[in-house]
Formats: structure tokens, C-alpha cells, sequence
């Protein structure tokens, strides 16, 4: 391989290791609880939120987000979603407050990217986005945070 061939792989490699640094730095950003996870979702950096509210993971896999929380009260998946404002949800009729238990999704065809909010008889409900780019996770992860800080701590499951 000749040499400017090579230093341009080099070059590329760099830039890549830190776009994805500054993708998991803008996703710790948009969600606090996150943290290094050393478990084994995927091959490429993993974040882990546990919170008296869910637990969940984050992977950053090719500058696209995986989001897996579960256990989390339906009113901070309602109300989360609702803020993030999805053109439409399968399933819902109109906003997710008040669609009760089922499970809701999206697909942006334009990305590819998949989102599914699962709302439980439980009062537990679950986030599961597939293939979002970074500013898209980071409006999911936003919204959910500012929902989560906004209840009282120990307020139990919700609707």
C-alpha cells in the first residue's frame, strides 16, 4: 500500500475514534445517568443508566445509537414521547398520554432509524430505539431526562 494511501486511512481512523467519542459525549450529555458499561449489548461503546425510575443501555454502533431502557413509569415514556413530538405513532391515536397499555412505534424512512415505546398494564413501560442518528437519540434521551427530573423522587410507577 503506498504511503499517502496509508497516512489517509490513518487520517480517517482518528476522525472516526473521535466522532464517536463526541457521539457518547453528546449522549452522557443529553442523559446524566448514563455511565461507562462494560457489559456486552454490542462490540462498540455502551453506556448503562440504573435509576430507582428503569435501567437501560445506550450503544453507539457506527455513529447510529441503540437505546434499550425498561421499567420505566408510562407517564415518563408518555410524557417523553410526546415531547420529542414523532409525526405519528403507530398504534396512538394522536399523543401516547392516554393511549393506555400496547406498544407504539415508528420507523423514519428517511434514516431508517426504528423507535418502539412499549406502555405496560404494569404502570412499567419500555424505550427501544434501533438505528437513530446521534441528534435524534439525543432528543429521545433529552426528553426523557427532563421527564424523569421533573417527578418527585419515589413517586412510584405512574399510569
Amino acid at each position: 500500500m503506498n504511503h499517502d494511501l496509508v497516512d489517509a486511512l490513518d487520517s480517517w481512523d482518528s476522525h472516526w475514534g473521535w466522532a464517536q467519542d463526541a457521539a457518547v459525549t453528546a449522549l452522557k450529555t443529553a442523559f446524566p445517568l448514563l455511565v461507562e458499561d462494560s457489559g456486552r449489548m454490542c462490540d462498540h461503546p455502551r453506556l448503562g443508566m440504573a435509576h430507582e425510575e428503569g435501567a437501560g443501555r445506550v450503544c453507539v454502533e457506527d455513529l447510529r445509537a441503540v437505546i434499550e431502557f425498561k421499567g420505566l413509569p408510562n407517564v415518563v415514556v408518555e410524557e417523553s414521547v410526546d415531547a420529542v413530538g414523532f409525526p405519528y405513532l403507530n398504534g396512538a391515536d394522536g399523543t401516547l398520554v392516554g393511549s393506555g397499555p400496547g406498544v407504539y412505534s415508528y420507523d423514519c424512512e428517511m434514516s431508517g432509524a426504528q423507535f418502539e415505546f412499549g406502555l405496560g398494564a404494569d404502570g412499567r413501560g419500555t424505550v427501544e430505539v434501533s438505528g437513530a442518528s446521534i441528534p435524534d437519540a439525543v432528543a429521545v434521551l433529552d426528553a426523557l431526562r427532563c421527564v424523569l427530573e421533573s417527578r418527585p423522587s419515589g413517586q412510584g410507577p405512574g399510569r
